[in-house]
């Protein structure tokens, strides 16, 4: 049900499309929720239904015809509700290579660093790309807190991954 949730805070900073919200939702929110394409848009038919949200359509001549999605009251208030009354749930991590880790005792020193080696390039390649995304939100000059706040985590995530990934090398290297 969360999924629902992001989308409607997505909604309610102002007017997108489709495409923006399954952009904003991939930028924004990568380090702490993951969706498919298909599920945002199965969603955003389910809140169009349950009107917590509305569209209206812009007739694009050449181009496919689009739809401008926007909070109704009724989504609006149900947002605030849940962010107000729902009880926090435990934090889970669901990280596949976590579930890698776990088999290191079957696996060689060189099949470990190539595996670490492939997560230290991939948390790279996404910190940058996350410090970039930073550099042009500030330069906008929006004023979104939880935007920034949650880039923030993104950056931080980052960086204390590659710190494992770094020492985790180590730690195999000098155990064997």
């Amino acid at each position: 049900m969360s999924l629902r949730y992001a989308l409607l805070g997505i909604i309610s900073k102002k007017p997108v499309t489709g495409y923006d919200v399954v952009r904003i939702f991939k930028q924004q929110m990568v380090y702490f929720w993951n969706s498919t394409h298909s599920q945002i848009y199965t969603e955003l038919h389910k809140m169009e239904k349950d009107n917590l949200i509305e569209h209206e359509l812009v007739i694009q001549g050449t181009s496919p015809n689009k739809k401008i999605y926007s909070l109704t009251d009724s989504g609006k208030k149900d947002l605030i509700r849940w962010a107000i009354e729902e009880p926090l749930k435990q934090t889970k991590i669901k990280d596949e290579f976590l579930i890698k880790t776990t088999i290191f005792p079957v696996l060689s020193v060189t099949e470990i660093n190539t595996l670490l080696d492939e997560v230290i390039e991939r948390e790279e390649r996404i910190l940058k790309m996350t410090k970039q995304w930073k550099d042009h939100f500030v330069s906008q000059k929006e004023n979104d807190t939880g935007t920034m706040l949650t880039v923030e985590y993104g950056i931080r995530y980052s960086e204390m991954y590659l710190e494992w990934c770094k020492w985790a090398k180590q730690y195999i290297n000098e155990k064997e």
